[in-house]
């Protein structure tokens, strides 16, 4: 306890709560309800995690069922019940059984799956999926504990994405501190509250959030005719993380069906939305019904042509949703009239509305700006601040990648040494929402896509960053001009250090993050602007 307090007053001092992790064994139950319980009731102490792994030859969780209530009984005696107890766990489904789950779960709050995907010799985005199908029906709010150590800040930055974008985890936390270097915190430094300006031009901070996929407990789907739903439901692999299904249309009768449940916290304003996959998505007329609307409590109908959309969250309503055991449930059949498409039955995500604003009342747009070199350095009057130059030039015929016209500039900086651009920091040219935040195939890399506030004509550019490293900001997010929002890379080591910067004209982006013409140069001309003339032209006052 002399011990605990002294770090709780070192954390205090430093604005930061005190929780402590225990390692129970189950050889002396006694001895260890006792050295925990002293720990945990010490002033200071907000909550207690318990790190429970099946024994392995030498330390972790030895008892039996009767052991875990013995030892849970005789601890939350001694603690009360209005402590927080976690639950911290190996997620992969081999190692369930044997730390008897079922015995822990009456006495704990929460879970925290251990996802050490270089320890456990897998990949972040596996891990987490099997944490969640493996976990995700055990009834406990799940925070993802991430790999700090001998990983890679762009492994963690993936790791990060998925955990809050795809799955929903509103906290997490990171594996230790001691071995998380200078590297990785700029990316686990991000607050988890989004700030977005909608479709229908209203600003909104969200708080709570939820995101269901076909992948999780909350989803259910089957069929009408007794069929197998397998045979009409086609499971696809998704690029976020998750399987989706994908159905043929109907145009008299619906045959299949799917709905999402989400654990909403309180009656309130919610917006729901759905994500959109690249393939399977065919439909005009896709016909969700939600659940709990209004005072009332009403089901809402809300047609989407689905077409329209890639990869991408689509808002269906911004709503008040009561407090019933249907409220928020999103419903999904494959009835659209229509008889030769296909409907996407993906993730759907609930966010607590917290603010709203309409855009007009916000401050005024300032201007873009370079994506890269210091705030000094971009005060100057040269577009491409300081050593900083484009290697290969916007509509220009070039062979890299294989015989395409360029869509934007690449930014390079070889001074005063060679690939000086290596792991520099990218900023957003100007103020906006991002659309896209993920890793794309081919020598893309990581992507990030914003949808600029509008200019003073009205119009709207989009910008997008590629082959990226670190990135700090998600789908949803609002950014302001010159706000970090990632590192430069080289696509994982398939292109030499540099970034890919360009603007778009039309939504082209936003549907599709990883569009490019090739050799259809009039595209070019259609969907992008010449980077280096249109940051010229609207560059905030007081540069140059």
């Amino acid at each position: 306890p002399e011990e605990i307090s002294s770090w709780d007053n070192t954390l205090a001092g430093n604005d930061l709560d005190c929780h402590i992790w225990a390692t129970p064994e189950g050889d002396d139950l006694l001895g260890e309800i006792d050295i925990i319980a002293q720990a945990a009731n010490t002033p200071g102490v907000e909550s207690l995690i318990l790190d429970v792994r099946p024994f392995d030859g030498r330390d972790y969780w030895r008892g039996s069922r009767s052991d875990v209530i013995t030892f849970m009984g005789g601890l939350r005696e001694e603690v009360g019940y209005k402590l927080h107890i976690g639950l911290s766990v190996d997620p992969r489904g081999t190692q369930y059984s044997a730390i008897h789950p079922e015995a822990w779960r009456a006495y704990v709050n929460s879970l925290h799956p251990q996802i050490y995907w270089e320890q456990m010799d897998t990949d972040p985005i596996q891990l987490l999926t099997e944490a969640y199908t493996v976990w995700g029906r055990y009834g406990l709010p799940i925070f993802p504990a991430l790999q700090g150590y001998a990983t890679s800040a762009t492994s963690i930055a993936v790791a990060q994405d998925v955990a809050r974008s795809v799955r929903g985890a509103t906290g997490l936390s990171y594996y230790r501190l001691g071995a998380i270097g200078p590297l990785h915190f700029p990316v686990i430094n991000e607050e988890f509250v989004a700030e977005e300006i909608g479709p229908d031009n209203v600003y909104r901070r969200y708080g709570w959030e939820q995101i269901v996929t076909p992948d999780d407990p909350a989803f259910r789907s089957g069929t009408h005719s007794g069929a197998s739903v397998n045979q009409l439901l086609k499971k696809v692999p998704s690029v976020r993380g998750h399987s989706y299904r994908v159905a043929g249309t109907r145009d008299l009768n619906d045959s299949v069906w799917a709905h999402w449940t989400p654990t909403l916290p309180e009656a309130g304003i919610y917006e729901v939305s759905v994500f959109i996959p690249n393939q399977g998505s065919t439909t005009r007329s896709a016909q969700y019904h939600i659940h709990g609307v209004g005072e009332g409590g009403s089901e809402l109908l809300v047609k989407l042509n689905q077409s329209l959309y890639t990869d991408q969250w689509v808002p269906l309503v911004v709503y008040e949703i009561g407090r019933g055991v249907r409220s928020g449930r999103v419903n999904l059949t494959d009835l659209t009239g229509e008889a030769d498409r296909e409907v996407a039955f993906s993730a759907v995500r609930w966010r607590q509305v917290i603010e709203q604003t309409p855009a007009e009342a916000l401050p005024p747009r300032i201007g873009f700006d370079s994506p890269v070199g210091t705030p000094q350095e971009r005060l100057n009057s040269d577009v491409w601040p300081g050593d900083w130059f484009d290697a290969t030039g916007y509509a220009t015929y070039y062979t890299t990648i294989g015989a395409s016209y360029h869509t934007g500039v690449d930014l390079n900086n070889n001074g005063p040494y060679w690939d000086a651009d290596r792991d520099a920091p990218v900023h957003a040219s100007a103020d906006g929402v991002v659309t896209f935040s993920g890793n794309l195939q081919g020598t893309w890399g990581w992507v990030i896509v914003i949808r600029h506030d509008p200019l003073p004509d009205g119009s709207i550019a989009w910008t997008r960053y590629a082959h990226l490293n670190s990135p700090d900001v998600r789908e949803g997010e609002r950014v302001e001009l010159g706000q970090q929002i990632a590192r430069i890379g080289n696509a994982y080591g398939k292109l030499a250090f540099h970034l890919h910067f360009d603007i778009a004209k039309t939504d082209i982006l936003e549907r599709y993050p990883g569009h490019w013409p090739g050799l259809n140069l009039g595209a070019v001309y259609q969907h992008y602007y010449d980077p280096l003339t249109f940051i010229r032209e609207n560059r905030p006052p007081g540069r140059g």
